[in-house]
């Protein structure tokens, strides 16, 4: 295994070595050779190289992608404008797995006109061909273009049967065609071209009409239908008249429903998202002059990668939507800057055949749409969710009552949490909880964790784990030591032993208590009153001496009730911190000035007002799930031993999705369509992104602040722009001298490698 790994990287780097420095598209691919993953370069050998030279910095979907990479393939192009529509073409035909993805084509429908027709027919497709007709779309609901096209039908009587009239031989048609069609007409809900009551350019009219209306040109159309009502009335045609009056009520309705406008009459495409669970929500607006005459909505599958998810999806979204769209505004409002905006505008421009901008607007009448396309995307996503629940909650239900039977649980486990880890090379090492109540997720209870294992180089999961749900099983403990343990002043006898073990001085420093476990002494404790503000006293556990059995936990939180201050100050090893921390105190950042100096020893806080019962941890899980194999439920299993607890757990491994029980060495396999593997890969997976999320907002905090900012030469603007560019400053440290000139020119390049 370890041979096949070494030759696969040697077979890469050749690849790497050899690949030019040329625009162009690159395809990842798998040891089966299947494509998981185009990509487009301005620069290929630089792109590509990247993947593996900032493994370390790049996100998990990024990270989990080049383990899968077996081989590379490219196609060299011309300019970056060719290697986009390439790219776009290739994802549409191969659908990789690790690219942001629009749903199937299959999902879409349009609108076609056949307007190459003597008699045009309007209908719906799933394909746009390269034909003379006209389309509309891509739309994602088909009951709802049907539902437009029964209403276009009441205003404008276009034929909907499927017959192809030769109006030459119309006559003969006739002739052939009684009943349906004939029906239609007398109904008034049809012009009638099949029996020669209508000719072809009369007939167009109406055709043209409905692309007016579908364009969102309602005066040009309500002007006309006016018109021919005054026509008819002056000719004292009554009841045709009415029809046109009833035809004109239905377009002022739909014009009233217009409730988005654009003062200055622009066409302009608005488009916005949000990301919730494994879902990217778009809502796309759509406004012809000035008029919204369209909204839709687009669901991708989102890559849990919240660092790359916001370039990425709207990438990925202008590109596979526009490739499919029949209707490009010169403007297209956006949310945020995307990769190559320039060349995907001139990708637009080539499309239409005019100049099409992506414009960030950031006040104004336009910022006001783009916010309504947000606070859209963000209804859509509620909605969906809501709904996907409705339809999937038996089949949950019967999913828990199955994991109670296969797990040999005492009841259905009604709450699930589910924990995972994420680090940078070992670093900013994170963890999350995530809780699901009747087999959906309960977001105000999914908690997140800092943890203290920091293993640069080295990442230790195990540990990880195992202080995870140390730190959380703590709040479900048994309470027994808290009726055994009693923390109380000491009485003179205790002050005299005190005394004569740390001497008059220290002993008459501070008010002391003594702990005591089943009415036996088991240590003593020094508070000092160091200052007292506005009431306010700063109170300092100075000296805690206590036996090693016992509960540190119990004792500090009978203290901290005993003691009348909101903020208690704690003194102790720096090797101790972590323990103490378990507890609930925190280090503290600025030490009062009134403190005594430390060596090898640190401060600690605990803010009373910070320490509110957390509703969340007071819950006990029916079923704890870990993310990961053998090795992490161990650990897990580990901390519930520390508290003599016995919670249901299991833990679940990726690779082969494998469910690892205690004490079981084989694993359980479930069917892939399994109802609970399902449930249990959305809460792992929920987990991951969770984890994920706080991992990055972590680094992200951690960048605003680095070597960077005491560098010469390196301002704040030119710090924000390399580290967009290389990512971290790991990712600077890597490039080369060309690459950081390219950026910052060569005087400044040449002092930050001397610097780093």
């Amino acid at each position: 295994m370890v041979e096949q790994e070494n030759e696969k990287r040697k077979y890469l780097e050749h690849l790497l070595e050899n690949l030019p420095h040329n625009p162009g598209v690159y395809r990842m691919k798998d040891e089966g050779g299947r494509v998981i993953y185009v990509g487009k370069a301005k620069d290929l050998k630089k792109r590509v190289t990247s993947y593996f030279r900032n493994e370390q910095i790049q996100g998990m979907r990024t990270k989990k992608m080049v383990e899968n990479i077996s081989d590379i393939a490219y196609t060299e192009v011309g300019t970056e404008l060719e290697a986009l529509i390439l790219e776009t073409n290739l994802i549409k035909e191969l659908r990789p797995k690790y690219n942001v993805l629009m749903k199937d084509d299959k999902s879409y429908v349009y609108i076609k006109i056949t307007l190459q027709d003597n008699y045009p027919q309007i209908y719906l497709v799933r394909k746009v061909i390269k034909d003379k007709s006209r389309y509309f779309g891509p739309k994602t609901a088909a009951h709802k273009v049907i539902k437009t096209l029964k209403l276009l039908k009441r205003i404008f009587p276009f034929k909907n049967c499927p017959l192809a009239i030769d109006y030459n031989v119309r006559n003969e048609f006739k002739a052939k065609t009684m009943s349906a069609s004939q029906l239609e007409y007398h109904r008034r809900h049809c012009l009638g071209p099949c029996i020669t009551s209508v000719t072809p350019e009369e007939y167009k009219k109406t055709v043209l009409q409905v692309i007016d209306f579908l364009e969102g040109k309602y005066e040009d159309i309500v002007e006309q239908v006016k018109q021919d009502m005054m026509k008819a009335a002056s000719e004292k045609k009554f009841e045709i008249a009415a029809a046109i009056r009833d035809k004109l009520k239905a377009l002022e309705d739909i014009m009233e429903a217009q409730r988005i406008s654009d003062p200055h009459q622009k066409d302009l495409d608005i488009i916005s998202y949000v990301v919730m669970d494994d879902k990217i929500y778009f809502n796309l607006f759509q406004l012809r002059e000035g008029k919204l005459i369209d909204q839709e909505n687009f669901v991708f599958k989102s890559t849990g990668d919240q660092e790359t998810e916001d370039r990425d999806a709207l990438n990925s979204f202008l590109e596979q939507y526009y490739e499919r769209a029949t209707d490009i505004p010169k403007e297209v409002l956006i949310p945020h800057e995307v990769d190559e905006q320039e060349t995907i505008e001139n990708w637009l421009t080539d499309l239409k055949g005019q100049k099409v901008h992506l414009i960030i607007p950031e006040r104004g009448k336009k910022n006001h749409l783009l916010e309504l396309s947000q606070s859209n995307a963000q209804s859509y996503a509620r909605q969906s969710q809501i709904k996907w629940q409705g339809h999937e909650k038996t089949s949950r239900q019967e999913a828990l009552e199955e994991l109670q039977e296969i797990l040999g649980l005492q009841k259905a486990p009604h709450r699930l949490e589910c924990y995972d880890n994420s680090h940078f090379g070992g670093t900013e090492t994170v963890s999350s909880m995530v809780v699901f109540e009747n087999g959906f997720p309960k977001k105000e209870d999914y908690r997140h964790f800092k943890l203290h294992q920091q293993t640069s180089g080295a990442p230790d999961d195990y540990a990880s784990m195992e202080e995870t749900l140390t730190r959380r099983l703590k709040y479900l403990k048994p309470n027994k030591a808290l009726t055994s343990i009693s923390v109380k002043k000491s009485t003179k006898k205790h002050v005299m032993e005190i005394t004569e073990k740390y001497g008059k001085q220290e002993s008459e420093s501070g008010e002391w208590y003594t702990v005591e476990e089943e009415k036996k002494v088991k240590g003593h404790i020094q508070i000092t009153l160091y200052d007292q503000e506005k009431n306010v006293k700063k109170l300092l556990i100075s000296r805690l001496e206590l036996e090693q059995s016992v509960d540190l936990a119990v004792v500090m939180k009978k203290i901290i009730e005993k003691v009348k201050a909101s903020r208690i100050y704690l003194k102790c090893d720096e090797t101790d911190q972590t323990k103490f921390e378990e507890v609930g105190f925190q280090h503290l950042q600025k030490i009062p000035e009134s403190f005594p100096s430390l060596t090898g020893q640190t401060y600690l806080v605990f803010d009373k007002t910070k320490h509110i019962t957390d509703k969340s941890f007071k819950k006990t899980p029916d079923l704890i799930v870990i993310d990961g194999g053998k090795g992490q439920l161990s650990s897990a299993q580990k901390a519930m031993k520390k508290y003599d607890l016995n919670i249901p757990m299991i833990s679940l491994a990726k690779r082969e999705e494998e469910i690892f029980r205690p004490d079981r060495p084989d694993p359980l396999i479930l069917e892939a369509n399994d109802p609970i593997l399902h449930m249990l890969q959305h809460i792992r997976d929920e987990s991951h992104r969770f984890a994920i999320t706080y991992h990055q907002k972590l680094r992200l905090k951690a960048t605003t602040s680095s070597v960077l900012d005491t560098i010469p030469g390196i301002g704040e603007s030119t710090r924000i722009k390399l580290l967009q560019k290389f990512g971290s400053v790991e990712g600077i440290k890597n490039a080369t001298l060309d690459e950081l000139t390219a950026e910052i020119g060569k005087k400044n390049a040449i002092v930050l490698k001397q610097k780093l």
